[in-house]
């Protein structure tokens, strides 16, 4: 998951703080309002979205069991994958809403 405020020409604009919440990213920050590029933003414009971290971590699991396993491993290995980034993303997207939700 990854935070963001939205500038003035439309451009998201990522923070490099990671909150659960609004309240935890006023906490982190030690205020309500943050400064992007010259720019103040209170702590409601800050919003989450999807991130990429988990789609390498499934790619490596389903990659090292299917060098392990040959042919029948790499068809193993990329549904094992594939279950355990289905799983990451359906976690994250509650964390998103949780968030946006705060």
């Amino acid at each position: 998951m990854k935070l963001y405020v939205t500038a003035p020409s439309n451009n998201k604009k990522n923070l490099d703080v990671y909150a659960e919440s609004r309240p935890e990213l006023q906490s982190l920050i030690g205020s309500e309002y943050l400064s992007v590029e010259g720019i103040t933003y209170h702590v409601s414009q800050v919003f989450a979205e999807k991130g990429q971290e988990s789609a390498p971590a499934s790619a490596v699991i389903g990659g090292a069991i299917g060098l392990v396993g040959g042919m029948p491993g790499v068809l193993i290995g990329g549904a094992i994958g594939a279950l355990f980034g289905n799983e990451a993303d359906k976690k994250e997207e509650l964390k998103i809403q949780a968030f946006n939700r705060s």
